[in-house]
């Protein structure tokens, strides 16, 4: 089975944009495939700690903007959040934003989606803050209003959260029918979302091989229930260097344990425990060495 590869490059502590652009223009050289980002406005103080960042300054670049940056440096590799809170986002504005990155990147934008999970970045900006079930409902009216928008000379969409009229938006995206939807998280409401709208999940990074398993059976099961015939696609990430290992043998053991669950993406992930940038970039290149001979064909 050919895995697609892909590295989740932080945007804040030490990874400011050139540590990040040399990253992602180094990855997409190597052969990796994807790149993605957080779409937040910060984040806890705890990441800035771990990430060699100020807790009191709590910097966090402007995921969209950055990807929009790196599209231009860029040839191949598919530039994706991970994931935008769509309940942060005006549906209208985020269309606008995902539909001008897929032109910038001639058509290599994937929308990761989520229904956000930090309050106190809500509560700080003025987003507003509800339950689960109100931020599920947010994320599904305000995708289905930017997915009419994508397609439709005229959208309108009047829902329980949001209302637009006769609503045009131009230019469209590249890709068609869209650019690929992808959403975060592991609840049942996101596993059903991603059946019913998506082309993939993102667990988060450090997800159990016993909780990956069980995601890929409710997906199964969603999928069945539904009658889709297309598989969503799973990516579970690993953290460097806790998650992926330190040597070869164990990145090999890691990814095989991963294909055992068909997983599709596999991602890299420096945000969770701390790499500087110049130590990631050597493990880019080591592993792409060492491991996409054997699962990228």
């Amino acid at each position: 089975m050919k895995l697609n590869f892909g590295v989740h490059v932080p945007i804040h502590g030490t990874y400011d944009y050139k540590a990040f652009l040399k990253t992602s223009v180094l990855a997409e050289r190597l052969g990796y495939d994807y790149i993605t980002v957080g779409d937040h406005f910060f984040l806890p103080p705890e990441s800035y700690k771990r990430m060699g960042g100020d807790p009191d300054r709590p910097d966090k670049l402007d995921a969209w903007i950055t990807l929009a940056a790196l599209a231009t440096q860029t040839n191949k590799v598919k530039l994706c959040t991970r994931v935008s809170p769509v309940p942060f986002y005006l549906p209208a504005s985020l269309a606008k934003i995902v539909a001008t990155v897929d032109i910038i990147s001639g058509g290599r934008t994937v929308l990761g989606v989520g229904a956000a999970w930090n309050r106190v970045e809500a509560v700080a900006y003025g987003v507003g803050w509800s339950g689960h079930k109100e931020r599920i409902e947010r994320m599904i009216e305000g995708l289905e209003i930017v997915l009419k928008l994508w397609s439709e000379d005229k959208t309108t969409f009047k829902g329980k959260y949001y209302h637009v009229v006769d609503a045009p938006l131009w230019p469209k995206p590249i890709q068609k029918p869209h650019p690929p939807i992808w959403f975060g998280g592991t609840s049942n409401a996101i596993v059903d979302a991603a059946v019913k709208y998506g082309d993939g999940i993102f667990p988060p990074t450090g997800t159990s091989s016993e909780r990956l398993e069980d995601l890929f059976n409710r997906l199964r099961e969603a999928e069945n229930k539904q009658g889709r015939r297309r598989r969503v696609m799973l990516a579970p990430s690993l953290s460097y260097p806790d998650g992926v290992g330190k040597n070869p043998p164990q990145w090999i053991e890691n990814i095989e344990e991963l294909m055992d669950i068909e997983a599709s993406l596999i991602l890299l992930d420096f945000s969770t425990t701390y790499a500087p940038p110049d130590e990631a970039q050597k493990f880019l290149k080591d592993f792409a060495i060492k491991v996409f001979p054997k699962f990228k064909g």
